[in-house]
């Protein structure tokens, strides 16, 4: 088996997979077929060495990563939508043409990424700097570092509650809970090829669905890296101000949490290291489910592709809990 990375995310009724050199996906169709995608990926950090530079490289990792995966799901919705314009046509029911359903759904979904930016700005950054300016600064005050510290952490405390109320409230809905069982399936493949087992639904069905190496991880630890670099930060009076400089100060908070993450895999950490991924493998509790066999089947077909496309094998060295390490960015 190759030592590589493998990542991936879990897809609208499918899985996309990702290893060093090439992307697979398996999405399950109405009528019960499974259909494929595969094709070559080059990561920008390999195409331009000079941007893996400390700090600045998990900026375009990042970005480039959910470009990637904005595409697969993209591309899952497509198909999604296809099964759907089929049971309509089926029971008689008028359809618009593909062109003008193509192109609705190219402005609804610049639509959608627009307005989630907002939304998210507006619940992480927003509301938790106005809690902590308005109820808790007249009485801890924004005079002393300790002030703005102390104001800092209980920022971080309400953006860490919104976030998992966030993930829980979501996680309610029928079809994001069908995702989340996805995002397991994807999870236990991963485990399942780690650790040399056969790539069928019962080589993979008893591993658990947090894994170390996930997105979910990294999206909290950006909670924690920013309470620390927002710090540093003054508290001035003014609204726009106080969060402006918080916006601008994403990209510095996900290339350290990057490098953070990144560190992990270093086996010196031990102890360290898990104290870092396990809030994150908590949490995957959440946005994670355990899938049926159909489910898993889809995963490994992903997986399947995916491997045959790699690089020759190479044995693999069981890690800690890793992430992203060399060129091989790959989040769970």
């Amino acid at each position: 088996m190759a030592q590589f990375q493998l990542g991936g995310q879990a897809l609208i009724e499918g899985v996309m997979m990702r290893g060093p050199t090439h992307v697979g996906a398996a999405v399950r169709r109405a009528d019960g077929t499974i259909q494929t995608r595969v094709e070559p990926f080059d990561s920008i950090l390999k195409k331009r060495p000079y941007l893996n530079v400390f700090l600045l490289r998990g900026i375009f990792a990042l970005v480039e990563m959910m470009r990637l995966g904005t595409d697969y799901l993209r591309w899952s919705s497509t198909l999604a939508l296809e099964d759907e314009e089929q049971k309509r046509i089926a029971a008689g029911e008028e359809v618009q043409s593909p062109g003008k359903m193509s192109g609705l759904m190219m402005v609804l979904g610049a639509l959608v990424a627009a307005l989630s930016f907002v939304l998210g700005a507006f619940l992480f950054v927003v509301i938790p700097n106005f809690v902590a300016h308005f109820v808790f600064e007249p009485r801890i005050g924004n005079h002393t570092r300790l002030g703005i510290i102390a104001l800092t952490l209980i920022e971080g405390a309400v953006k860490l509650l919104i976030f998992v109320a966030y993930v829980w409230s979501i996680g309610q809905r029928k079809q994001i809970r069908r995702l989340f069982a996805y995002h397991g399936a994807e999870h236990k493949v991963v485990y399942a090829v780690e650790n040399n087992r056969p790539l069928t639904p019962a080589g993979a069905r008893s591993f658990d669905t947090p894994h170390p190496r996930c997105g979910t991880g990294f999206a909290l630890l950006t909670v924690f890296v920013g309470i620390f670099c927002y710090s540093f930060l003054p508290w001035p009076d003014n609204h726009v101000l106080r969060v402006g400089l918080r916006l601008l100060m994403l990209p510095l908070v996900a290339g350290v949490s990057y490098e953070v993450l990144k560190a992990t895999v270093n086996p010196r950490l031990g102890a360290l290291a898990n104290l870092v991924i396990t809030p994150g493998m908590w949490l995957q509790r959440l946005t994670t489910a355990h899938p049926d066999d159909e489910q898993l089947e889809v995963a490994c077909r992903a997986m399947q592709i995916l491997l045959e496309k790699e690089a020759p094998p190479e044995p693999i060295q069981p890690e800690g809990a890793t992430v992203m390490v060399n060129e091989e960015e790959a989040i769970v």
